[in-house]
C-alpha cells in the first residue's frame, strides 16, 4: 500500500472543505448551512495542522521534551473545545452541517486509503521497492 503522509491528508481535507462548502451552498441555498460546514471543517483542518506541528516539534527534534508535550497537547485540546463551544453558543449554525464539518479529517483519512487502493501495484512496488 502507498505510504500515507500527513500532507496528503491535509490536502484532501482542504479539498473537502472547499467542495463541501460549494455543495452545501448549492443544495441548501442558505448561508447558515455553508457557515456551519465551513467553520467546523476549518476548525478541524487547523486542529489537525497544529497537532502535526506539536508532534513534529516533540518527536523529530534531537531531544524529546516531554514536559512541552504535556503542556501543548492539553492546551490545544482546551482551545479546540473552547472554539467549538463559542461557535455553537454564539453562532447561528445548523448542528447537522456542523457535525459533518467536524468529521472532515475522518473523511480525509478514509478517502486517502481508498485512493491508495487504486494505485497500480507496479507503481507501489516501484516506490516502495517491494
Amino acid at each position: 500500500m502507498k505510504e500515507t503522509t500527513v500532507s496528503d491528508i491535509e490536502h484532501i481535507n482542504i479539498a473537502i472543505l472547499i467542495i463541501g462548502s460549494i455543495v452545501s451552498i448549492l443544495i441548501m441555498r442558505e448561508f447558515k448551512y455553508l457557515f456551519s460546514f465551513a467553520v467546523a471543517s476549518a476548525i478541524m483542518t487547523l486542529n489537525f495542522r497544529y497537532l502535526k506541528k506539536i508532534i513534529e516539534s516533540g518527536f523529530f527534534s534531537s531531544k524529546v521534551n516531554k514536559k512541552e508535550l504535556l503542556i501543548k497537547l492539553p492546551l490545544k485540546f482546551l482551545m479546540l473545545i473552547g472554539l467549538v463551544a463559542i461557535v455553537v453558543i454564539y453562532g447561528d449554525i445548523d448542528i447537522v452541517f456542523f457535525m459533518i464539518g467536524l468529521s472532515t479529517v475522518f473523511m480525509s483519512v478514509i478517502i486517502n486509503q481508498i485512493i491508495s487502493v487504486f494505485i497500480p501495484a507496479a507503481k507501489r512496488r516501484q516506490k516502495d521497492g517491494a
